[in-house]
């Protein structure tokens, strides 16, 4: 599988990939644990993201992994896949689809997926186009609740234990996921292009603000006590505001987040039968169908809740051993070898 990345593709994909399904919900949980502090700690973990992206770019060289290592990830994307579509199809029932069987839903986002995998790879890349215009209409309408934001909101801060800053390290994990991409698609971008120093620095800024205004945007229209009570806040935000001409217009953003998390999916299957294509050779348009009827029905296992919620609190755990523990060892048993 050959194909060449801007500079501007590469970024757009790998944002694209972090944000997700995770944009409409890791505010909750990362702000149940951190209080008033969150946009404050939300800054040392911006911080943390930006020396991990340094790191990959100085060392994605030395960063092959072979077969062992590759299955490891799959397995890994697989998890991250199935628990999004399961998050997705759960959260769709509660805000659009109600009366929709569970299979029906899964099925159409997975038969996307399965039909820009089957196209070239180009196809699948160059979806996250798409989603370019509409973010400027996500800012606009939640900016729109600037009358009800309450300043005071924001203090006083400083008040959280080390136990629930280590919590809400963990839950702004979230917005990390995906970031192990940089390492395996990096080679793919075009030589001429920089991507080190400012490209690479505007690219942190861009996410940085994306997750930081989110969790500042919630904060100001919250109290602390009814954060715990929403699981989508960005989205209960954009459903409160009304327009003469339009009747629900939480559901244009329901569709758009669909759309993103449907990307998202696309993205990650993607990833996955690219790296398995690394060590197996032919039979692609199989393992491709094959693997996108796995998504279909794994997801059927997790119908509740509580089970979709059991996987991505565990999912957080497997995320920190693939972008910090794995990488590290085999940038290093790479970098003794080319010694």
């Amino acid at each position: 599988m050959t194909f060449k990345l801007s500079r501007i593709q590469f970024f757009l994909f790998l944002f694209v990939i972090q944000t997700g399904t995770v944009f409409l919900s890791f505010q909750t949980p990362f702000i149940n644990v951190t209080g008033r502090d969150a946009w404050i700690i939300f800054i040392g973990v911006g911080i943390f993201h930006y020396v991990l992206l340094l790191l990959y770019e100085r060392n994605y060289k030395f960063f092959k992994p072979g077969p062992i290592v590759s299955w490891l990830y799959k397995g890994y994307w697989l998890l991250i896949i199935v628990s999004f579509i399961a998050y997705i199809d759960y959260t769709l029932a509660v805000w659009a689809f109600p009366e929709t069987p569970q299979f029906v839903v899964i099925s159409i986002m997975v038969g996307v997926s399965l039909y820009a995998n089957l196209s070239r790879s180009e196809t699948v890349i160059n979806l996250t186009v798409i989603l370019v215009p509409l973010i400027p209409i996500f800012y606009f309408v939640l900016l729109l609740a600037w009358p009800e934001f309450v300043w005071t909101n924001l203090f006083p801060v400083a008040k959280i234990d080390g136990s629930d800053l280590l919590k809400g390290i963990l839950a702004s994990q979230f917005t990390f996921i995906g970031i192990e991409l940089f390492l395996f698609f990096r080679k793919h971008v075009d030589s001429t292009q920089k991507i080190k120093g400012l490209p690479l620095f505007i690219y942190q800024m861009l996410w940085m603000f994306f997750f930081f205004s989110t969790v500042l945007i919630t904060l100001l229209y919250f109290p602390l006590k009814e954060i715990e009570r929403i699981p989508e806040p960005i989205m209960y935000i954009l459903k409160s505001q009304t327009f003469s001409f339009v009747e629900r217009l939480d559901l244009f953003f329901i569709y758009m987040w669909m759309m993103w998390s449907i990307i998202t999916i696309s993205l990650f299957a993607f990833t996955t039968m690219y790296v398995h294509q690394l060590h197996a050779k032919g039979h692609r348009k199989r393992n491709t169908i094959i693997f996108h009827i796995l998504l279909v029905i794994l997801p059927l296992f997790l119908n509740s809740k509580e089970r979709v919620d059991m996987i991505q609190n565990s999912l957080v755990y497997f995320h920190l051993f693939f972008i910090i523990v794995v990488p590290t060892i085999v940038i290093l048993v790479n970098r003794r070898k080319r010694k």
